[in-house]
């Protein structure tokens, strides 16, 4: 059996080109995606070796649904990894942010983040698997106008650093990927 891997946030970007690159390499890929079209296209480009799932962070139901789905498909082997790299990213002035943008900032890059691997870590601790978050530089630099995401990111990563000691008794890593400047669509 090969191994099972999720990514949520695959629609474009650094989470596209994982589940793609994963799915090259001979990984079953769950892909999740906000919007039926997404995965229709990434499934199309994947050759049918990447299976699209709907998952929007912040919809718990959502969430719930997507990883019943993946243990009906896999059903006890488990899951080798799951790829936290859905994020979005606010900027302007603090001064001026209003309060549910930095609310919706901090819902999808880090108390979805949780939600999804609440989700999955049953699934996880059958393969002691693992979980990786995609995290940024901005988790380890902050600058002007920018201060949601950095916010979002510095807590993503101490969440991470918790996750990993909590785990790690189980036979689960936690790992944080902080990459710099990539020409995704967030931006």
């Amino acid at each position: 059996m090969t191994k099972v891997v999720v990514v949520t946030g695959a629609s474009k970007g650094i989470g596209r080109a994982a589940a793609l690159h994963l799915a090259m390499q001979g990984f079953t890929v769950f892909a999740g995606v906000r919007k039926l079209e997404d995965g229709t296209a990434l499934e199309q480009e994947a050759k049918g070796q990447v299976t699209p799932i709907l998952i929007d962070v912040t919809k718990q139901e959502q969430v719930v649904a997507a990883a019943h789905q993946v243990e009906t498909a896999i059903g006890t082997n488990g899951l080798a990894a799951l790829v936290n790299n859905a994020g979005v990213a606010v900027a302007a002035p603090l001064e001026y942010l209003p309060l549910d943008e930095l609310r919706a900032q901090l819902e999808v890059n880090l108390v979805g983040q949780l939600g999804v691997t609440q989700a999955f870590l049953p699934l996880l601790r059958q393969a002691k698997g693992r979980i990786i978050n995609i995290s940024s530089i901005g988790a380890r630099i902050a600058g002007p106008l920018l201060g949601a995401y950095h916010a979002s990111k510095f807590a993503l990563e101490a969440l991470t650093d918790s996750l990993r000691l909590e785990l790690q008794p189980l036979g689960i890593e936690v790992i944080s990927i902080e990459p710099g400047a990539v020409a995704t669509p967030i931006w």
